[in-house]
C-alpha cells in the first residue's frame, strides 16, 4: 500500500481503538468499514458472493494446514504438517503438496525447506521490529542469523 493510504489506515484505526478503550477488534474494524465514508470501506470485498468464496478459500487452506502425518526416517518418527505449499508454483498460484510425495523428489524437497525458512524468516523480522519497539531486541538476531544460515544451508545441499 503507498505511504499516504497507511497513514489514514493508520490513523482510522487509531482512533477506532481510543473508541473502544484501548483495544483494537476486527469487529469494530468491519462495523466501520461498512460505512462507504469510511477510509476503510474500499479495503473490504462488499459483494457477498465473493467475499463468501473467499472466506470458503481460507477456509479450505485452514483444513488443509491441519492435517498432519507421521513420517518415519531411519532416525525417528515425526509428525509433520501433511501438505506445503508447492515449491514449483508461481508466488501468484496456489496449490499445496503432500509432503509424502515431496520426499522422493530431492529438488522440491529443497526448495519446500527453503520457502519454510523464508517464512520463519519474515515472521523474526516482524518479531526483530516488535522487540526493538519495546526495547526487548536482545537475541533475536542471532535466532534470525541462525534461520538465515539454514537456508542457505539448504539452498546449496546437494540434489
Amino acid at each position: 500500500m503507498e505511504t499516504i493510504q497507511q497513514d489514514v489506515i493508520r490513523s482510522r484505526l487509531t482512533s477506532l481503538e481510543q473508541a473502544h478503550g484501548g483495544i483494537l477488534t476486527p469487529e469494530a474494524v468491519l462495523e466501520d468499514a461498512r460505512n462507504p465514508a469510511s477510509p476503510l470501506h474500499t479495503l473490504f470485498e462488499w459483494d457477498e458472493q465473493k467475499a463468501a468464496y473467499s472466506h470458503w478459500l481460507e477456509t479450505a487452506r485452514r483444513i488443509i494446514r491441519s492435517v498432519r502425518v507421521v513420517v518415519k526416517t531411519e532416525t525417528a518418527t515425526v509428525q509433520s504438517v501433511a501438505y506445503v505449499r508447492a515449491p514449483d508454483l508461481p508466488g501468484s498460484q496456489q496449490g499445496y503438496r503432500s509432503v509424502l510425495a515431496l520426499r522422493s523428489d530431492k529438488a522440491q524437497s529443497r526448495e519446500a525447506i527453503v520457502q519454510e525458512f523464508q517464512r520463519a524468516g519474515a515472521v523474526l523480522r516482524r518479531a526483530r521490529e516488535l522487540a526493538e519497539a519495546l526495547e526487548m531486541r536482545e537475541d533475536v538476531e542471532d535466532v534470525i542469523d541462525s534461520v538465515e544460515d539454514l537456508k542457505v544451508r539448504a539452498l546449496e545441499a546437494k540434489v
